[in-house]
């Protein structure tokens, strides 16, 4: 479901946590390592507190001198002065290294939290949710409060228990500049409320809107050739500027709020030291305080400037956190999809199906496919038939509207996603290599199939599964070779072998070849299925072909139009009905 300027939700992005959650969610990182938080606070108070201590000591020197101390005696307090340098400098490092090690830890809770979570979401909903949208919650937006743990925490920590001592300092040295320094604080406070009331939503918004322009960019590159297919270029581009121009309007949004506020807030800085100032001035030559007190009294004026605007400014990050957080929290406000079904035997159907994507008008009309177990089944037709969303309602991803897709008799999409894949494997165009070794990526999957197919894969099985589905060049450099961006970076071509040899591994009751080899050059796609056909013998193979030369060797034909079954026989007898299967076949041949 996508979220609205003021974090409403529609129907296809995943939700938004609200800020009560939001603030549930960081209690919880806190108090998940609450000792190590302890000891930070500790460390930081420590080091401010003799931070705070070199202008009182400074002002006693000052006024020492006028008193006619002896140098020994100034030494000493010159030498303490020093000491306490020495003291915050080593107590400031030990409290920036325990907030990093604590910003790491939650970080690192954080990250595999979200990524169980996600992993856990209902199929159709990460479906729905888009690659734009998963992307930058578990990416960009995982970062951003990762950044905020390990970086901006402790230096808003460290910055708001400086300031807070730095008052408590002012006040000793003499109550009256403490009560001047304190006049700006309440305006100060309430500019920092106005702006973290306006700037939440707007934050949220900027993070919604980079999230559908991430949507909008990975859709058309994804749909690059069905894009050029129906001449959709201009439409695609004026789809990218407008998602542009929004994020370019909430982020000025975002940057307008942040100048008024930090414009403001540096008035008040120069106003707060400008009453100390003449305060100090006017008491000093009234004789109220002596001249050490009155450079003390400044000089921790001075200071409170620094720490305070760090906070204030960091309120940017924080806010930028809590609208990260809030995106994050979202995955768990959907609600799970109770899936403890069991199937009896491995008969896959459709029966009566009729579907269509959100709110959008029906694919499929009242379809019906009955897979016969072990036979080789290719369903082809023109594109917008329907093929690939009949490959999603046999894999589970997906319920129909009306009629039932069911395995072993009872509804795919109740059937436990671990229970399911023990039995249905659907392969796609889009396969992911992991960075790591070419037997880590080859078994990765084995845990989630049954334990027939689990014992550990020798290595032998590995290499068998490659040769089976030609990939020569994995045979060549063998198992041990790293893969990924920053190793060896493979072609689509080879991601898919990859993948197909997952499948061989995996050994599945039933596969779904979604145009899994539509990434392979002709001239091997078809050496490929037929190994893969062959790999794959004794089970029942669902292919979608766009590609016709796989469709000539498969047990049956399905051909689909417009939604419905049009056809259905084997290569034979579907040329010599002379129907549609005919005329794509004799079209993809160039006759």
């Amino acid at each position: 479901m996508s979220v609205t300027e003021h974090g409403a939700a529609t129907d296809s992005r995943l939700p938004v946590a609200s800020p009560a959650e939001v603030r549930r969610a960081f209690a919880r990182l806190l108090a998940a390592d609450k000792g190590r938080a302890v000891q930070v606070l500790v460390l930081y108070t420590l080091a401010a507190a003799f931070s705070v201590s070199v202008p009182i000591l400074l002002g006693r020197v000052v006024d020492g001198i006028g008193a006619g101390w002896d140098l020994p005696r100034i030494n000493l307090v010159c030498g303490l002065i020093v000491a306490c340098v020495a003291v915050q400098f080593v107590l400031s490092r030990l409290g920036r290294r325990a907030g990093y090690r604590f910003g790491e830890r939650a970080a690192a809770r954080l990250r595999e939290g979200v990524v169980g979570r996600v992993l856990g979401l209902p199929l159709d909903r990460v479906e729905q949710a888009g690659r734009g949208d998963l992307g930058t919650r578990t990416a960009a937006d995982v970062n951003v409060v990762a950044d905020l743990l390990r970086d901006n925490g402790p230096t808003v920590a460290t910055a708001l228990i400086e300031v807070m001592v730095l008052y408590v300092a002012l006040t000793v040295v003499h109550p009256l500049l403490g009560l001047c320094a304190l006049v700006t604080l309440p305006p100060v406070l309430l500019a920092a409320r106005r702006y973290l009331r306006r700037a939440g939503g707007a934050f949220l918004a900027q993070r919604a809107a980079m999230s559908e322009a991430a949507e909008t960019l990975s859709a058309s590159g994804a749909g690059a050739r069905t894009v050029a297919a129906l001449a959709l270029q201009q439409k695609r581009r004026e789809v990218g500027y407008e998602r542009g121009e929004t994020m370019y309007r909430r982020f000025m949004r975002v940057l307008k709020l942040q100048i008024e506020f930090f414009l403001l807030l540096l008035w008040l800085n120069r106003l707060q030291l400008v009453l100390v100032v003449a305060a100090a001035g006017f008491w000093y030559y009234e004789g109220g305080l002596s001249l050490g007190t009155a450079v003390a009294g400044i000089t921790v004026a001075v200071r409170i400037a620094n720490p305070t605007n760090t906070v204030m400014v960091q309120l940017n990050e924080f806010q930028q956190g809590s609208a990260a957080l809030a995106r994050i929290e979202g995955v768990n406000l959907v609600e799970p999809s109770p899936r403890e079904a069991v199937p009896d035997g491995t008969d896959l159907r459709l029966d009566s199906v009729t579907f269509g994507y959100g709110d959008g008008p029906d694919v499929l009309h009242g379809l019906s496919l009955r897979p016969v177990p072990g036979e080789r089944l290719v369903v082809v037709g023109p594109s917008g038939a329907g093929k690939s969303t009949i490959a999603r309602l046999l894999a589970g991803i997906d319920r129909p509207r009306t009629g039932t897709a069911t395995l072993g008799g009872v509804p795919v999409c109740d059937i436990g996603v671990e229970e399911l894949r023990k039995h249905v494997v659907l392969v796609t165009q889009e396969h992911y290599v992991f960075t790591a070794t070419l037997r880590d990526n080859l078994i990765l999957a084995l845990p989630f199939y049954s334990s027939q197919a689990r014992p550990e894969a020798g290595d032998d099985r590995l290499m068998e599964a490659l040769r089976r589905v030609d990939a020569g060049w994995a045979l060549a450099e063998g198992l041990d070779a790293m893969l990924g961006d920053e190793h060896r970076k493979l072609t689509t071509a080879e991601a898919q072998q990859i993948a197909l040899a997952r499948v061989v591994i995996a050994d599945p009751d039933i596969v779904i070849l979604d145009e899994a080899t539509a990434g392979i050059d002709p001239a091997s796609a078809g050496r490929v299925e037929a190994a893969l056909g062959a790999a794959l013998a004794g089970r029942t193979v669902i292919a979608i072909a766009h590609q016709l030369q796989a469709a000539s060797s498969a047990d049956r034909i399905a051909v689909v139009e417009a939604g419905r079954i049009a056809e259905a026989g084997t290569h034979e007898e579907l040329l010599a009905a002379e129907g549609i299967y005919a005329g794509l076949w004799h079209a993809w041949r160039g006759e």
